[in-house]
């Protein structure tokens, strides 16, 4: 089992992105969809800027990747999963092999990541979600390069024990490939 955050820049395979990164999402979305051993961490915070920024640009695309497209038809149920449970700590739900784990509000909120390199909240609140699901080797997908430029030394110094498991790969990345391929096998 292994661990896997979502940059919403990691799940659009359009836009001002490179040829070789539009590739990738695709890729990864057909991975995604077929992965028997994957946790994908959320928090509410993330849920809803899916629901806002990544759906209406999945809704425009088409044909999308099946995980994608998965995603898009889950999200009405992941806001109501949100909306309708405030007394439980944590939520799962499946979608397909995945199975979605949204972490409670106040475990992502307890780290720290200002001022090591992030500008925008909603980047902040991605790294809090790979940091807060930080138990075994996590992989925070994205396609931005300001994640790839953050201050590890801080951030290690800070949340020692979590930052040494977390992962910050593109959707291409070869030591993430190798973990969906032995999934598949």
């Amino acid at each position: 089992m292994y661990s896997l955050v979502l940059d919403p820049s990691s799940l659009i395979p359009c836009g001002e992105k490179s040829e070789e990164d539009k590739k990738a999402i695709w890729e990864l979305g057909h991975f995604l969809y077929n992965v028997r051993r994957a946790t994908i961490y959320l928090s509410s915070d993330l849920i809803k800027i899916y629901k806002t920024k990544v759906a209406p640009l999945l809704e425009k695309h088409h044909p999308l990747p099946p995980f994608q497209a998965s995603l898009l038809n889950l999200l009405p149920q992941l806001m109501t999963k949100i909306t309708k449970s405030r007394g439980c700590l944590c939520k799962t739900i499946s979608l397909g092999v995945c199975v979605f784990h949204i972490l409670e509000t106040s475990r992502v909120k307890q780290y720290d990541v200002d001022n090591i390199g992030l500008t925008e909240e909603d980047d902040k609140e991605v790294l809090r979600i790979a940091l807060a699901s930080a138990h075994q080797e996590t992989f925070l997908v994205t396609t931005d390069r300001h994640f790839f430029n953050i201050n590890w030394a801080k951030l290690q110094k800070r949340h020692p024990n979590e930052a040494k498991k977390v992962k910050i790969v593109k959707p291409n990345d070869q030591y993430l490939i190798c973990y969906f391929l032995v999934d598949l096998l």
